[in-house]
Protein backbone atom coordinates (compact mmCIF):
# COMPACT_ATOMS: atom_id res chain seq x y z
CA UNK A 1 0.00 0.00 0.00
CA UNK A 2 3.02 2.34 0.05
CA UNK A 3 2.70 3.51 -3.57
CA UNK A 4 -1.08 4.04 -3.69
CA UNK A 5 -1.12 5.71 -0.27
CA UNK A 6 1.61 8.10 -1.38
CA UNK A 7 -0.35 8.89 -4.55
CA UNK A 8 -3.52 9.50 -2.53
CA UNK A 9 -1.65 12.06 -0.42
CA UNK A 10 -0.50 13.86 -3.55
CA UNK A 11 -3.99 13.70 -5.05
CA UNK A 12 -6.06 14.73 -2.03
CA UNK A 13 -3.49 16.52 0.10
CA UNK A 14 -1.17 15.32 2.87
CA UNK A 15 -3.19 16.99 5.64
CA UNK A 16 -6.39 15.08 4.91
CA UNK A 17 -4.69 11.78 4.11
CA UNK A 18 -2.27 11.76 7.05
CA UNK A 19 -5.19 12.48 9.37
CA UNK A 20 -7.13 9.64 7.74
CA UNK A 21 -4.14 7.29 8.04
CA UNK A 22 -3.69 8.24 11.72
CA UNK A 23 -7.36 7.62 12.43
CA UNK A 24 -7.26 4.39 10.43
CA UNK A 25 -4.38 2.67 12.19
CA UNK A 26 -5.58 3.95 15.58
CA UNK A 27 -9.13 2.65 15.10
CA UNK A 28 -7.88 -0.68 13.77
CA UNK A 29 -5.52 -0.84 16.76
CA UNK A 30 -8.62 -0.61 18.96
CA UNK A 31 -10.20 -3.39 16.88
CA UNK A 32 -7.14 -5.53 17.62
CA UNK A 33 -7.73 -4.95 21.32
CA UNK A 34 -11.36 -6.00 20.92
CA UNK A 35 -10.72 -9.05 18.71
CA UNK A 36 -12.07 -12.33 20.09
CA UNK A 37 -11.00 -14.71 17.32
CA UNK A 38 -8.12 -15.22 14.91
CA UNK A 39 -9.74 -13.91 11.75
CA UNK A 40 -10.93 -10.70 13.39
CA UNK A 41 -7.43 -10.19 14.70
CA UNK A 42 -5.96 -10.94 11.27
CA UNK A 43 -8.31 -8.52 9.52
CA UNK A 44 -7.60 -5.75 12.04
CA UNK A 45 -3.85 -6.25 11.70
CA UNK A 46 -4.13 -6.26 7.91
CA UNK A 47 -6.13 -3.02 7.85
CA UNK A 48 -3.80 -1.43 10.39
CA UNK A 49 -0.88 -2.20 8.06
CA UNK A 50 -2.71 -0.67 5.09
CA UNK A 51 -3.30 2.50 7.11
CA UNK A 52 0.25 2.77 8.39
CA UNK A 53 1.73 2.40 4.91
CA UNK A 54 0.97 6.03 4.10
CA UNK A 55 2.78 7.58 7.06
CA UNK A 56 6.30 8.02 5.70
CA UNK A 57 5.38 8.76 2.08
CA UNK A 58 2.98 11.47 3.28
CA UNK A 59 5.58 12.87 5.67
CA UNK A 60 8.03 13.06 2.75
CA UNK A 61 5.51 15.07 0.74
CA UNK A 62 4.94 17.48 3.62
CA UNK A 63 8.70 18.01 3.97
CA UNK A 64 9.03 18.68 0.24
CA UNK A 65 6.30 21.32 0.42
CA UNK A 66 7.29 22.91 3.73
CA UNK A 67 11.10 22.86 3.80
CA UNK A 68 13.60 24.65 1.53
CA UNK A 69 15.46 22.23 -0.73
CA UNK A 70 18.80 22.75 1.04
CA UNK A 71 17.34 21.60 4.39
CA UNK A 72 15.18 18.64 3.36
CA UNK A 73 17.80 16.05 4.40
CA UNK A 74 17.90 17.33 7.98
CA UNK A 75 14.10 17.62 8.11
CA UNK A 76 13.82 14.02 6.90
CA UNK A 77 16.30 12.96 9.58
CA UNK A 78 14.16 14.60 12.25
CA UNK A 79 11.06 12.68 11.10
CA UNK A 80 12.99 9.39 10.97
CA UNK A 81 14.43 10.17 14.41
CA UNK A 82 10.88 10.46 15.73
CA UNK A 83 10.02 7.06 14.29
CA UNK A 84 13.08 5.35 15.78
CA UNK A 85 12.72 7.08 19.16
CA UNK A 86 9.01 6.24 19.29
CA UNK A 87 9.76 2.61 18.62
CA UNK A 88 12.35 2.51 21.41
CA UNK A 89 10.03 4.24 23.88
CA UNK A 90 7.14 1.96 22.93
CA UNK A 91 9.20 -1.15 23.74
CA UNK A 92 9.67 0.09 27.29
CA UNK A 93 6.27 1.71 27.73
CA UNK A 94 4.31 -1.27 26.43
CA UNK A 95 5.88 -3.64 28.92
CA UNK A 96 5.17 -1.21 31.75
CA UNK A 97 1.54 -0.68 30.71
CA UNK A 98 0.81 -4.40 30.25
CA UNK A 99 1.92 -4.99 33.85
CA UNK A 100 0.13 -1.88 35.17
CA UNK A 101 -3.18 -2.92 33.58
CA UNK A 102 -3.23 -6.15 35.63
CA UNK A 103 -3.78 -4.80 39.18
CA UNK A 104 -3.03 -6.72 42.34
CA UNK A 105 -6.75 -7.32 42.79
CA UNK A 106 -6.68 -9.63 39.74
CA UNK A 107 -6.88 -13.25 40.99
CA UNK A 108 -3.51 -14.97 40.68
CA UNK A 109 -4.87 -18.51 40.67
CA UNK A 110 -5.05 -20.39 37.39
CA UNK A 111 -8.10 -21.85 35.67
CA UNK A 112 -8.21 -25.01 33.52
CA UNK A 113 -8.27 -22.72 30.45
CA UNK A 114 -4.89 -21.31 31.55
CA UNK A 115 -3.20 -24.69 31.09
CA UNK A 116 -1.80 -24.39 27.57
CA UNK A 117 -0.30 -27.87 27.25
CA UNK A 118 -1.80 -30.42 29.67
CA UNK A 119 0.35 -33.29 28.34
CA UNK A 120 3.48 -31.50 29.51
CA UNK A 121 2.41 -31.95 33.14
CA UNK A 122 1.95 -35.72 32.91
CA UNK A 123 4.46 -37.40 35.23
CA UNK A 124 5.75 -40.61 33.57
CA UNK A 125 5.00 -43.82 35.49
CA UNK A 126 7.64 -44.50 38.08
CA UNK A 127 9.05 -40.99 37.71
CA UNK A 128 6.96 -39.18 40.31
CA UNK A 129 9.95 -38.67 42.54
CA UNK A 130 12.51 -38.15 39.81
CA UNK A 131 14.56 -35.00 40.16
CA UNK A 132 14.78 -34.47 36.40
CA UNK A 133 11.03 -34.13 35.74
CA UNK A 134 10.56 -31.06 33.53
CA UNK A 135 14.21 -30.05 33.82
CA UNK A 136 15.06 -30.63 30.15
CA UNK A 137 12.27 -28.36 28.92
CA UNK A 138 13.15 -25.78 31.56
CA UNK A 139 16.78 -25.66 30.47
CA UNK A 140 15.74 -25.23 26.85
CA UNK A 141 13.21 -22.47 27.49
CA UNK A 142 14.31 -20.28 30.40
CA UNK A 143 17.32 -18.19 31.33
CA UNK A 144 18.11 -19.54 34.84
CA UNK A 145 16.95 -23.17 35.23
CA UNK A 146 18.94 -23.99 38.37
CA UNK A 147 17.30 -21.23 40.41
CA UNK A 148 13.85 -22.54 39.40
CA UNK A 149 14.35 -26.20 40.38
CA UNK A 150 12.51 -25.67 43.71
CA UNK A 151 9.48 -24.42 41.78
CA UNK A 152 9.43 -27.54 39.63
CA UNK A 153 9.77 -29.69 42.73
CA UNK A 154 6.84 -27.99 44.55
CA UNK A 155 4.48 -28.32 41.58
CA UNK A 156 5.60 -31.90 40.93
CA UNK A 157 4.78 -32.94 44.49
CA UNK A 158 1.29 -31.46 44.33
CA UNK A 159 0.62 -33.06 40.94
CA UNK A 160 1.83 -36.45 42.18
CA UNK A 161 -0.39 -36.15 45.24
CA UNK A 162 -3.53 -35.29 43.29
CA UNK A 163 -2.91 -37.83 40.56
CA UNK A 164 -2.28 -40.57 43.11
CA UNK A 165 -5.56 -39.71 44.85
CA UNK A 166 -7.39 -40.06 41.49
CA UNK A 167 -5.60 -42.87 39.62
CA UNK A 168 -7.89 -42.82 36.57
CA UNK A 169 -5.83 -42.58 33.39
CA UNK A 170 -7.66 -39.52 32.13
CA UNK A 171 -6.78 -37.58 35.27
CA UNK A 172 -3.07 -37.40 34.35
CA UNK A 173 -3.60 -34.67 31.75
CA UNK A 174 -6.85 -33.21 33.07
CA UNK A 175 -6.47 -29.40 33.02
CA UNK A 176 -8.72 -29.09 36.08
CA UNK A 177 -6.48 -31.39 38.12
CA UNK A 178 -3.34 -29.62 36.91
CA UNK A 179 -4.82 -26.21 37.74
CA UNK A 180 -5.82 -27.44 41.21
CA UNK A 181 -2.29 -28.66 41.91
CA UNK A 182 -0.73 -25.39 40.76
CA UNK A 183 -3.21 -23.37 42.81
CA UNK A 184 -2.20 -25.24 45.96
CA UNK A 185 1.30 -23.96 45.42
CA UNK A 186 0.17 -20.45 44.50
CA UNK A 187 -1.93 -20.14 47.66
CA UNK A 188 0.86 -21.31 49.99
CA UNK A 189 2.68 -18.13 51.19
CA UNK A 190 5.64 -20.24 52.34
CA UNK A 191 6.01 -22.35 49.19
CA UNK A 192 9.20 -20.62 48.11
CA UNK A 193 10.65 -19.16 51.29
CA UNK A 194 14.12 -20.46 50.40
CA UNK A 195 14.08 -19.35 46.77
CA UNK A 196 16.76 -16.91 45.61
CA UNK A 197 14.44 -14.33 44.03
CA UNK A 198 17.34 -12.17 42.85
CA UNK A 199 18.45 -14.95 40.51
CA UNK A 200 15.21 -14.80 38.51
CA UNK A 201 14.24 -12.10 36.03
CA UNK A 202 10.76 -11.11 37.24
CA UNK A 203 8.49 -8.41 35.78
CA UNK A 204 8.19 -5.07 37.58
CA UNK A 205 5.34 -6.04 39.89
CA UNK A 206 7.08 -9.29 40.85
CA UNK A 207 10.33 -7.49 41.63
CA UNK A 208 8.52 -4.99 43.85
CA UNK A 209 6.89 -7.80 45.85
CA UNK A 210 10.02 -9.96 46.09
CA UNK A 211 11.93 -6.99 47.54
CA UNK A 212 9.61 -7.03 50.53
CA UNK A 213 10.35 -9.31 53.49
CA UNK A 214 8.13 -12.39 53.31
CA UNK A 215 6.47 -11.46 56.62
CA UNK A 216 5.29 -8.12 55.20
CA UNK A 217 3.60 -9.49 52.07
CA UNK A 218 -0.16 -9.69 51.90
CA UNK A 219 -1.82 -12.90 50.77
CA UNK A 220 -2.63 -11.30 47.41
CA UNK A 221 1.00 -10.24 46.98
CA UNK A 222 2.24 -13.70 47.91
CA UNK A 223 -0.10 -15.34 45.41
CA UNK A 224 0.91 -12.88 42.65
CA UNK A 225 4.59 -13.61 43.31
CA UNK A 226 4.07 -17.38 43.34
CA UNK A 227 2.09 -17.23 40.09
CA UNK A 228 4.80 -15.23 38.35
CA UNK A 229 7.58 -17.58 39.45
CA UNK A 230 5.58 -20.63 38.37
CA UNK A 231 5.11 -19.03 34.94
CA UNK A 232 8.90 -18.68 34.79
CA UNK A 233 9.36 -22.34 35.63
CA UNK A 234 6.83 -23.46 33.00
CA UNK A 235 7.37 -21.01 30.10
CA UNK A 236 4.72 -21.43 27.43
CA UNK A 237 2.82 -24.07 29.41
CA UNK A 238 0.69 -21.71 31.54
CA UNK A 239 -1.09 -18.64 30.23
CA UNK A 240 0.69 -15.62 31.62
CA UNK A 241 -1.12 -13.51 34.18
CA UNK A 242 -0.12 -10.31 32.38
CA UNK A 243 -1.73 -11.42 29.13
CA UNK A 244 -4.80 -9.57 30.39
CA UNK A 245 -2.93 -6.29 30.04
CA UNK A 246 -2.40 -6.25 26.29
CA UNK A 247 -5.97 -5.37 25.36
CA UNK A 248 -6.24 -2.18 27.46
CA UNK A 249 -2.71 -1.22 26.37
CA UNK A 250 -3.64 -1.36 22.69
CA UNK A 251 -6.91 0.39 23.46
CA UNK A 252 -4.98 3.23 25.09
CA UNK A 253 -2.59 3.50 22.14
CA UNK A 254 -5.54 3.57 19.74
CA UNK A 255 -7.30 6.34 21.63
CA UNK A 256 -4.08 8.36 21.88
CA UNK A 257 -3.58 7.90 18.13
CA UNK A 258 -7.03 9.34 17.45
CA UNK A 259 -6.13 12.31 19.65
CA UNK A 260 -2.89 12.83 17.71
CA UNK A 261 -4.90 12.69 14.48
CA UNK A 262 -7.13 15.48 15.74
CA UNK A 263 -4.11 17.58 16.73
CA UNK A 264 -2.50 16.98 13.34
CA UNK A 265 -5.65 18.13 11.54
CA UNK A 266 -5.67 21.36 13.56
CA UNK A 267 -1.96 22.09 13.17
CA UNK A 268 -1.06 20.90 9.65
CA UNK A 269 -1.78 22.42 6.25
CA UNK A 270 -0.93 21.18 2.76
CA UNK A 271 1.09 24.28 1.84
CA UNK A 272 2.77 27.06 3.89
CA UNK A 273 0.79 29.76 2.11
CA UNK A 274 -2.47 28.14 3.26
CA UNK A 275 -1.54 28.10 6.95
CA UNK A 276 -3.15 30.84 9.05
CA UNK A 277 -0.20 30.78 11.48
CA UNK A 278 2.48 31.28 8.78
CA UNK A 279 3.23 34.97 8.13
CA UNK A 280 4.22 36.36 4.76
CA UNK A 281 7.95 36.41 5.55
CA UNK A 282 7.94 32.74 6.53
CA UNK A 283 6.08 31.72 3.40
CA UNK A 284 8.42 33.80 1.23
CA UNK A 285 11.50 32.29 2.91
CA UNK A 286 10.27 28.71 2.34
CA UNK A 287 9.16 29.21 -1.26
CA UNK A 288 12.31 31.11 -2.21
CA UNK A 289 14.34 28.06 -1.21
CA UNK A 290 12.31 25.60 -3.27
CA UNK A 291 12.42 24.60 -6.92
CA UNK A 292 8.94 25.46 -8.09
CA UNK A 293 9.41 23.37 -11.25
CA UNK A 294 10.13 20.35 -9.03
CA UNK A 295 6.95 21.02 -7.05
CA UNK A 296 4.76 20.78 -10.17
CA UNK A 297 6.57 18.28 -12.44
CA UNK A 298 4.78 15.00 -13.00
CA UNK A 299 1.49 13.38 -13.82
CA UNK A 300 -1.55 13.33 -11.55
CA UNK A 301 -1.89 9.55 -11.99
CA UNK A 302 0.24 6.93 -10.26
CA UNK A 303 3.42 7.04 -12.39
CA UNK A 304 3.81 3.29 -12.88
CA UNK A 305 5.26 3.67 -16.37
CA UNK A 306 7.89 6.19 -15.30
CA UNK A 307 8.87 4.20 -12.21
CA UNK A 308 9.22 0.92 -14.08
CA UNK A 309 11.15 2.51 -16.96
CA UNK A 310 13.60 4.42 -14.74
CA UNK A 311 16.99 2.77 -14.16
CA UNK A 312 17.62 5.39 -11.47
CA UNK A 313 14.51 4.38 -9.50
CA UNK A 314 15.35 0.67 -9.79
CA UNK A 315 18.79 1.38 -8.33
CA UNK A 316 17.08 3.34 -5.55
CA UNK A 317 14.72 0.42 -4.88
CA UNK A 318 17.54 -2.14 -4.95
CA UNK A 319 19.51 -0.08 -2.45
CA UNK A 320 16.53 -0.07 -0.07
CA UNK A 321 15.95 -3.79 -0.61
CA UNK A 322 19.54 -4.83 0.20
CA UNK A 323 19.85 -2.36 3.11
CA UNK A 324 16.92 -3.91 4.93
CA UNK A 325 18.11 -7.48 4.39
CA UNK A 326 21.22 -6.54 6.37
CA UNK A 327 19.66 -4.14 8.87
CA UNK A 328 16.71 -6.32 9.88
CA UNK A 329 19.19 -8.68 11.58
CA UNK A 330 19.23 -6.22 14.49
CA UNK A 331 15.52 -6.39 15.26
CA UNK A 332 14.79 -10.04 14.43
CA UNK A 333 17.84 -12.30 14.70
CA UNK A 334 20.29 -10.54 17.03
CA UNK A 335 18.63 -11.86 20.26
CA UNK A 336 18.80 -15.43 18.95
CA UNK A 337 22.40 -14.93 17.79
CA UNK A 338 23.45 -13.68 21.24
CA UNK A 339 21.72 -16.60 22.90
CA UNK A 340 23.11 -19.33 20.66
CA UNK A 341 26.62 -17.94 20.13
CA UNK A 342 27.32 -16.56 23.62
CA UNK A 343 24.50 -17.93 25.89
CA UNK A 344 23.53 -14.37 26.91
CA UNK A 345 20.65 -14.25 29.48
CA UNK A 346 17.35 -12.90 28.24
CA UNK A 347 17.34 -9.61 30.15
CA UNK A 348 20.89 -8.84 28.99
CA UNK A 349 19.90 -9.68 25.41
CA UNK A 350 17.16 -7.07 25.62
CA UNK A 351 19.67 -4.40 26.61
CA UNK A 352 22.20 -5.45 23.99
CA UNK A 353 19.65 -5.38 21.16
CA UNK A 354 18.38 -1.95 22.23
CA UNK A 355 21.80 -0.26 22.26
CA UNK A 356 22.42 -0.37 18.46
CA UNK A 357 18.96 1.07 17.77
CA UNK A 358 19.43 3.92 20.26
CA UNK A 359 22.89 4.75 18.93
CA UNK A 360 21.49 4.82 15.38
CA UNK A 361 19.00 7.59 16.20
CA UNK A 362 21.86 10.09 16.45
CA UNK A 363 23.03 8.98 13.01
CA UNK A 364 19.71 10.12 11.59
CA UNK A 365 20.19 13.71 12.72
CA UNK A 366 23.88 13.81 11.77
CA UNK A 367 23.16 12.13 8.42
CA UNK A 368 20.44 14.66 7.62
CA UNK A 369 22.79 17.57 8.25
CA UNK A 370 25.61 15.86 6.32
CA UNK A 371 23.63 15.07 3.16
CA UNK A 372 22.40 18.67 2.96
CA UNK A 373 25.91 20.07 3.42
CA UNK A 374 27.42 17.62 0.93
CA UNK A 375 24.73 18.41 -1.63
CA UNK A 376 25.56 22.12 -1.43
CA UNK A 377 29.29 21.52 -1.91
CA UNK A 378 29.43 18.51 -4.29
CA UNK A 379 25.99 18.62 -5.92
CA UNK A 380 22.92 16.46 -5.55
CA UNK A 381 24.34 13.32 -7.10
CA UNK A 382 27.23 12.83 -4.67
CA UNK A 383 25.41 14.62 -1.85
CA UNK A 384 22.80 11.84 -1.77
CA UNK A 385 24.71 8.85 -3.15
CA UNK A 386 27.65 9.03 -0.71
CA UNK A 387 25.49 8.79 2.45
CA UNK A 388 23.18 6.25 0.76
CA UNK A 389 25.93 4.11 -0.72
CA UNK A 390 29.43 4.70 0.63
CA UNK A 391 28.40 4.43 4.28
CA UNK A 392 27.06 0.92 3.65
CA UNK A 393 30.55 -0.47 3.08
CA UNK A 394 31.51 0.06 6.75
CA UNK A 395 28.26 -1.76 7.61
CA UNK A 396 29.42 -4.72 5.52
CA UNK A 397 32.88 -4.69 7.11
CA UNK A 398 31.46 -4.63 10.64
CA UNK A 399 29.11 -7.56 10.01
CA UNK A 400 31.95 -9.60 8.52
CA UNK A 401 34.33 -8.73 11.37
CA UNK A 402 31.66 -9.69 13.94
CA UNK A 403 32.29 -13.35 13.10
CA UNK A 404 35.73 -13.05 14.75
CA UNK A 405 34.77 -11.08 17.87
CA UNK A 406 35.20 -12.99 21.13
CA UNK A 407 32.41 -11.77 23.41
CA UNK A 408 28.84 -10.41 23.19
CA UNK A 409 29.61 -6.86 24.33
CA UNK A 410 32.24 -6.42 21.64
CA UNK A 411 29.73 -7.69 19.08
CA UNK A 412 27.11 -5.28 20.44
CA UNK A 413 29.48 -2.32 20.04
CA UNK A 414 30.34 -3.44 16.51
CA UNK A 415 26.69 -3.79 15.53
CA UNK A 416 25.98 -0.36 17.06
CA UNK A 417 28.56 1.07 14.63
CA UNK A 418 26.85 -0.81 11.81
CA UNK A 419 23.43 0.55 12.82
CA UNK A 420 24.83 4.08 13.09
CA UNK A 421 26.28 3.94 9.56
CA UNK A 422 23.06 2.43 8.19
CA UNK A 423 20.82 5.13 9.63
CA UNK A 424 23.33 7.87 8.74
CA UNK A 425 22.28 7.36 5.12
CA UNK A 426 18.53 7.18 5.72
CA UNK A 427 17.79 10.94 5.43
CA UNK A 428 19.48 10.86 2.00
CA UNK A 429 17.01 8.13 0.98
CA UNK A 430 14.09 10.41 1.80
CA UNK A 431 15.78 13.38 0.16
CA UNK A 432 16.44 11.35 -3.01
CA UNK A 433 12.70 10.72 -3.37
CA UNK A 434 11.98 14.41 -2.82
CA UNK A 435 14.71 15.46 -5.27
CA UNK A 436 13.61 13.15 -8.07
CA UNK A 437 9.89 12.66 -7.54
CA UNK A 438 8.48 16.02 -8.57
CA UNK A 439 5.04 16.45 -7.12
CA UNK A 440 4.89 12.65 -6.81
CA UNK A 441 7.59 12.61 -4.11
CA UNK A 442 5.31 10.63 -1.79
CA UNK A 443 4.72 8.00 -4.45
CA UNK A 444 8.45 7.72 -5.20
CA UNK A 445 9.33 7.26 -1.52
CA UNK A 446 6.51 4.74 -1.27
CA UNK A 447 8.00 2.85 -4.24
CA UNK A 448 11.41 2.67 -2.59
CA UNK A 449 9.92 1.80 0.80
CA UNK A 450 7.89 -0.99 -0.79
CA UNK A 451 11.03 -2.70 -2.04
CA UNK A 452 12.71 -2.01 1.27
CA UNK A 453 9.86 -3.75 3.06
CA UNK A 454 10.21 -6.72 0.73
CA UNK A 455 13.84 -6.92 1.87
CA UNK A 456 12.82 -6.63 5.51
CA UNK A 457 10.28 -9.41 5.01
CA UNK A 458 12.74 -11.69 3.25
CA UNK A 459 15.71 -10.96 5.50
CA UNK A 460 14.77 -12.95 8.64
CA UNK A 461 13.84 -16.06 6.65
CA UNK A 462 16.89 -15.86 4.38
CA UNK A 463 19.52 -14.96 6.96
CA UNK A 464 17.89 -17.06 9.68
CA UNK A 465 17.65 -20.06 7.36
CA UNK A 466 21.33 -19.72 6.47
CA UNK A 467 22.15 -19.60 10.19
CA UNK A 468 20.31 -22.89 10.72
CA UNK A 469 21.91 -24.62 7.73
CA UNK A 470 25.46 -23.23 7.73
CA UNK A 471 25.92 -21.41 11.03
CA UNK A 472 26.00 -17.83 12.26
CA UNK A 473 29.23 -16.95 10.46
CA UNK A 474 27.55 -17.65 7.11
CA UNK A 475 24.51 -15.62 8.20
CA UNK A 476 26.65 -12.60 9.09
CA UNK A 477 28.55 -12.88 5.81
CA UNK A 478 25.17 -12.88 4.01
CA UNK A 479 24.23 -9.64 5.78
CA UNK A 480 27.64 -8.19 4.85
CA UNK A 481 27.09 -9.13 1.20
CA UNK A 482 23.68 -7.44 1.25
CA UNK A 483 25.28 -4.23 2.52
CA UNK A 484 27.94 -4.41 -0.21
CA UNK A 485 25.17 -4.65 -2.82
CA UNK A 486 23.35 -1.78 -1.11
CA UNK A 487 26.51 0.29 -1.24
CA UNK A 488 27.08 -0.39 -4.95
CA UNK A 489 23.50 0.37 -5.99
CA UNK A 490 23.33 3.39 -3.70
CA UNK A 491 26.48 4.91 -5.19
CA UNK A 492 25.02 4.46 -8.68
CA UNK A 493 21.87 6.50 -7.94
CA UNK A 494 21.61 10.07 -9.23
CA UNK A 495 19.40 12.47 -7.27
CA UNK A 496 20.00 15.12 -9.95
CA UNK A 497 18.08 13.00 -12.48
CA UNK A 498 14.36 13.80 -12.06
CA UNK A 499 11.71 11.20 -12.73
CA UNK A 500 9.70 13.76 -14.77
CA UNK A 501 10.89 16.36 -17.19
CA UNK A 502 9.83 19.91 -16.40
CA UNK A 503 7.77 20.06 -19.58
CA UNK A 504 5.63 17.29 -18.14
CA UNK A 505 4.41 19.60 -15.39
CA UNK A 506 0.69 19.75 -14.90
CA UNK A 507 -1.22 22.31 -12.80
Amino acid sequence: AQVPSGWLSQRYGPRAMMTLYLFGWSVFGVFIALAQDFWTLFAARFLLGLSQAGAYPTAALLIKRWVPDRRRGLASGVVSFGGRAGGAVANVLTGFLIVAFVPLSTPATVTPADIMNPDYFVIPPGKAGARDWGIRSLIEKTENPIALHPVLHAVRLQLATLQSEQPDSHVANDPAVIASAINRVIQDPHAFDDLDWSAVNLPLDGKAISDKPATERTQAESERLNRLIIEKAFPGEIRQLHVGGWRPTLMLYGLLGILVGCIFWVVARDWPRRHPWANADEVAFIEAGQSQASQTAGTNAIPWRELIASRNQWLFSASNFFANIGWVFLITLMPRFLSERFAVPVEQRGLMTTIPLLVATFGLLAGGWYTDRLSRTLGLRLGRSIPMGAFKFPCAAVMAISTFLPDPWTVTVALAVMSLCQDFGLPAVWAFAQDTGGKQAATVLGWGNMWGNFGAGLGPSLVGGIAVSWGWDAALYTGAFAFVMCGITGMMTNAAEPLFRNDEAQP
